[in-house]
């Protein structure tokens, strides 16, 4: 590996592809549950699934959120225009945002209590309907604002392994 490119440390590595892993599951799922019928257990079975997962993703999240903060990013791969990197910083800063935003969303749109993997439980958050409806709303839009974002994320990752910029390497 030439010198010049600075990896990512281990730590965010494997946050990241936690991350990468959980987040493209819970996307194409709802997104599959969102635009095809399904037998109502079989749907059942992958919303339970999605808010088991994600709640336990919540803490790991927080993790990479303050170990970014911490560490900080390492040099931009000196293949990158300043343009580039620009775009690069506003798109990672996006997605956080927007993954902040779906937890906590579908956190307070719960009417009910959540039972997470079966192994507790946890209270319904919010009784007014209107405030439950509100962060469906925003959960929705949220959710797929982040489908959109996570596309570009991999286009532009695609694109600069075709031109030989092989900025992948640094999160492997």
């Amino acid at each position: 590996m030439n010198k010049s490119i600075i990896p990512f440390d281990r730590t965010a590595k494997l946050l990241h592809w936690m991350s990468a892993i959980v987040i493209l599951w819970a996307t194409t799922s709802g997104l599959y549950i969102a635009f095809f019928e399904l037998e109502s257990t079989i749907k059942n079975h992958i919303l339970n699934f999605n808010v088991s997962i994600t709640t336990v993703f919540i803490p790991l999240f927080c993790w990479r959120i303050y170990h970014r903060i911490k560490r900080g990013v390492p040099q931009a791969h000196p293949a990158m225009s300043s343009l580039e990197i620009k775009l690069a910083h506003a798109g990672h800063t996006l997605l956080y945002v927007l993954v902040s935003l779906v937890l906590v969303s579908g956190v307070l749109m719960m009417g009910h209590d959540v039972k997470v993997f079966q192994l507790f439980t946890i209270p319904q958050l919010l009784e007014d309907k209107r405030t439950i409806h509100f962060f469906e709303a925003l959960h929705l839009y949220t959710c797929r604002l982040l489908a959109l974002l996570v596309i570009c994320h991999l286009a532009a990752l695609i694109k600069h392994e075709i031109m030989g910029k092989r900025i992948l390497k640094r999160m492997i």
